[in-house]
């Protein structure tokens, strides 16, 4: 199967009309349409319906020019790549929060110049995926990925304290958080799974159990938190960020990680370089994280 006779396929299909097709490419129609039998046959399928001059794709060629877009796509990136060696490097990155990707945004792009970042907020499992496939470079969680191909390395340690209703006194929490009318106050992030299953399991080692779990999305959440009529177990950063009370006793504490995972074959020199910027940022503020 050649280059050449799949963008000759995807011409015929963006004009569902060989002449039209073989004009723009400048060959005759016949030759076309032999180069277009000719991959059928390789392909052991009808890529076109044909209806006298009228002409339609089969399914399965549809399925086949959505790859060849993909391939042709890819190419030509490659292609301006490889002819603009110094243009801006794009990073692609996954965090399974967007507070991870607000924090280095927020760190990176202040200048005009700064290395580009294209971004994902992932579960864990779609973090591996993408990585695999090299559809991101690396990877900010709160969780290690394990997996042999994938180094994942733990980079700052980070407190997740319980905050709590404004109205009420630390004092006053510990005398009703096991209440009924507590546990029904309780706010998670409806988008990580992963975290909520964390902070339940560790809610479960405290004693603590939410009746009715309220989830919601993350900046729902921040104006909900910062109302500060629930309870929530969040990053101890995000308590000072936005003010809120919290309780710091060591035994309503749940210790996390941090961690930067990438491919174990490696990283291009510029994108290993924006890599430890980010583990050199977060080992700088790494007093931040924790109480």
């Amino acid at each position: 199967m050649e280059l050449l006779h799949l963008h000759y396929f995807r011409t015929v299909a963006e004009e569902l009309n060989f002449t039209h097709a073989a004009n723009r490419l400048f060959i005759s129609q016949p030759a076309l349409s032999m180069t277009i039998k000719k991959l059928e046959r390789e392909l052991d399928t009808e890529l076109f319906n044909r209806n006298g001059r009228t002409i339609t794709l089969t399914n399965q060629g549809r399925i086949l020019l959505q790859s060849v877009e993909k391939i042709e796509n890819e190419l030509a990136l490659v292609k301006d790549r490889l002819s603009n060696p110094e243009q801006d490097v794009t990073i692609s990155l996954a965090s399974s929060h967007g507070r991870f990707i607000q924090i280095l945004l927020a760190e990176f792009l202040v200048n005009p110049s700064a290395t580009l970042f294209n971004t994902e907020i992932l579960s864990n499992r779609e973090i591996l995926s993408q990585l695999l496939t090299d559809e991101i470079h690396f990877s900010i969680s709160f969780m290690e990925i394990k997996h042999p191909e994938v180094t994942s390395e733990p980079v700052i340690e980070e407190d997740i304290v319980l905050t709590y209703p404004g109205h009420y006194t630390e004092q006053e929490v510990m005398r009703v958080l096991y209440d009924n009318e507590t546990a029904k106050s309780f706010l998670f992030p409806s988008h990580n799974k992963d975290y909520n299953s964390f902070i339940k399991l560790k809610m479960t080692e405290f004693s603590l159990y939410a009746d009715s779990i309220r989830y919601i999305d993350d900046v729902s959440l921040q104006v909900a938190l910062r109302q500060q009529r629930h309870f929530s177990f969040v990053p101890v950063s995000v308590c000072r960020e936005l003010k809120l009370p919290f309780v710091a006793k060591d035994n309503l504490t749940i210790v996390s990680k941090i961690y930067l995972s990438r491919l174990s074959r490696g990283l291009t020199e510029e994108q290993q370089t924006v890599y430890d910027t980010i583990k050199q940022f977060f080992l700088r503020e790494a007093a931040s994280f924790v109480k």
